[in-house]
């Protein structure tokens, strides 16, 4: 009996470990097609912080260190959010009537709305909170990062677990607090 449950416990063990090593494995890859990704973008500045990239794909007005969100700020803004797939792959939520249109899809009245939040406080995502600093109001990008950064290893609406996200975000304005 001893051995049977020293046995099992083993196993349990080596399950775990290669559960670790296969997730490791899938947000290395994750991060090699977001890089082999942005590398296409070569139009684009491309801004790296903590985990997350950051291609503005239309500069924000005006450019001012002093007008760029920063933590604590709060942000109002549209997004398109795309499940990672070497680029915008599936949408799965915005709160942009031209972007839902483009895709044949209604919003609501209250997902209609600009968003809007304080920056760093984990209101929003991880890699959204992260890929957020620097942005200018009038800035268009899109803000890409690995599992970890998005919902990680749960299922959220449509999007799988352990799924890169990408989003396209609008600033339309920053309030500095």
């Amino acid at each position: 009996m001893k051995t049977a449950l020293i046995l099992l416990a083993g196993l349990m063990l080596t399950a775990i470990s290669c559960t670790k090593e296969d997730r490791k494995l899938t947000l290395i890859r994750q991060e090699e097609a977001i890089d082999k990704f942005v590398q296409s973008l070569t139009k684009d500045t491309v801004f790296y912080r903590n985990g997350v990239v950051r291609a503005v794909l239309e500069q924000g007005t005006p450019a001012g260190q002093a007008d760029t969100l920063a933590p604590g700020d709060t942000a109002y803004f549209y997004y398109a959010g795309h499940i990672f797939s070497n680029g915008k792959g599936e949408l799965f939520y915005t709160n942009s009537d031209s972007v839902a249109l483009s895709y044949n899809r209604k919003l609501e009245t209250e997902e209609a709305k600009i968003r809007s939040g304080v920056v760093g406080e984990g209101r929003f995502l991880k890699g959204l909170d992260n890929g957020f600093p620097g942005m200018a109001s009038g800035e268009h990008a899109y803000i890409i990062f690995n599992a970890d950064y998005g919902f990680g290893n749960t299922k959220v609406g449509l999007v799988p677990a352990m799924s890169p996200l990408l989003f396209e975000i609008w600033i339309e304005r920053i309030v500095k607090n």
